[in-house]
């Protein structure tokens, strides 16, 4: 059994305000890993996008450093999704650090997939990574990691699933409009069903996000969601109930790859 938090909560452009809210909530958490949205770190509001990166982070920033400290002090797994600098001034990349106890970055994944459709740009100021898709070990289970938008792409969340993922963690910051919500429900359940894996996403809430933090098992079925306020809700993940769904619902060991793979 693994016990994973998924905090639920709203960015403003004070980094250390933002700092300050995640720290409290992986000092107060009793589940053995705590996970933070996408962009955790600061809400880009109207920033320019030279702003942006110069408030992004490196591996070592300050924020980053207190971030792996509350890791290492309260013994937490913690996942969290910031702005990263990279390579490319003034672009960003919107990255993922997974943190094991001892406060050692045991996995990075920047997003692949970038946010170009209804309106919107997030080419504007990110930069797409070529990375591979991150699958990590923690206890008896092993984690992928997507990123919000990446979630209508089916190919990602079956590539980790093929890759012995279990469970597949989405940090989010899923923008309002017109049906999001329903197609946020509808894509997380049909990740979770089709590959046979839990499904927990942390989203962003209040500005311009929906919120919605999920949690979904193997079967497609919701366990817990937030609010509509900021909050952390706790799951239990089951090998138990990982084997049970993937024993009556073979679907990984079904497939004809020889006849749809492109």
């Amino acid at each position: 059994m693994l016990s994973i938090e998924l905090a639920q909560i709203e960015t403003s452009r004070e980094k250390e305000r933002n700092l300050s809210k995640i720290e409290n909530i992986i000092k107060s958490s009793k589940a053995n890993m705590v996970v933070f949205p996408e962009f955790s770190n600061f809400y880009v509001s109207d920033l320019k996008p030279k702003e942006v990166y110069d408030m992004a982070e490196t591996d070592n920033s300050d924020f980053m450093n207190k971030i792996i400290t509350a890791t290492m002090n309260n013994k937490k797994w913690v996942i969290i999704g910031v702005y990263e600098k990279s390579e490319e001034y003034p672009k960003v990349y919107s990255t993922v650090y997974v943190i094991e106890p001892g406060g050692k970055i045991i996995a990075k994944y920047r997003k692949t997939h970038l946010f170009r459709a209804l309106g919107y740009d997030e080419s504007l100021y990110l930069k797409p990574s070529d990375n591979s898709f991150v699958v990590f070990k923690i206890n008896n289970f092993k984690l992928g990691i997507m990123i919000c938008y990446e979630v209508r792409f089916p190919e990602i969340a079956r590539s980790l699933a093929l890759n012995g993922a279990d469970v597949i963690v989405i940090p989010s910051a899923w923008l309002k409009g017109y049906n999001k919500e329903d197609q946020w429900i509808t894509l997380t359940k049909s990740r979770a069903m089709e590959n046979t894996v839990y499904v927990l996403t942390s989203n962003q809430i209040g500005n311009v996000y929906t919120g919605i933090t999920l949690a979904i098992d193997p079967a497609g079925i919701i366990k817990a969601r937030a609010s509509e306020n900021e909050e952390t809700i706790e799951v239990k993940i089951s090998r138990e109930r990982l084997d049970q769904v993937r024993k009556y619902l073979p679907l990984l060991n079904q497939r004809r790859p020889e006849l749809y793979e492109l």
